[in-house]
């Protein structure tokens, strides 16, 4: 059965989330991937925006409630909320920070299924993960499979 897997993650892990999105899409899966324009499901904003380009300026000259005012932050959320009221599934793919953490929960509220799989060092966790369908270790793609409708996550891991 196809899902629509919205995959939430750190611009850190782009390449392994351009690299799940497409095993994810070769299964028959429609995918909302965060870094790649070119690939998003039909009807969905075609924005790509990294806070690390905002005006030019590095991040840390830049105020938080100046980058939330600003007109393409606006349409980045609009971009990526957008992709998660069309998932019905998210995918947390550790490492990652506190946007993604809040797509993770924004999706489990909505009734989303929520999977994570990442691996994470000692002491780095949360009990909030319990919101899961399932947790995995980057090892444990055997039972992330199970889950997805058989998925082969094989050639991702």
């Amino acid at each position: 059965m196809s899902k629509r897997i919205y995959i939430a993650s750190s611009w850190k892990n782009a390449q392994k989330v351009r690299e799940l999105a497409i095993v994810l899409r070769s299964e028959g899966h429609q995918v909302f991937d965060f870094t790649d324009i070119d690939n998003r499901p039909e009807g969905l904003d075609k924005f790509v925006f990294h806070a690390s380009q905002w005006l030019g300026k590095p991040l840390s000259e830049i105020d938080w409630l100046e980058f939330l005012a600003s007109p393409a932050t606006t349409r980045a959320f609009r971009s990526d909320k957008g992709g998660l009221d069309w998932a019905d599934t998210v995918l947390l793919l550790l490492p990652s920070g506190r946007s993604s953490h809040i797509e993770a929960g924004y999706g489990a509220g909505k009734g989303k299924d929520l999977f994570i799989i990442g691996d994470l060092p000692l002491g780095q966790f949360d009990a909030m993960y319990g919101f899961a369908k399932g947790c995995f270790r980057t090892s444990e793609t055997e039972k992330l499979l199970r889950e997805l409708n058989g998925l082969n996550l094989k050639e991702f891991m």
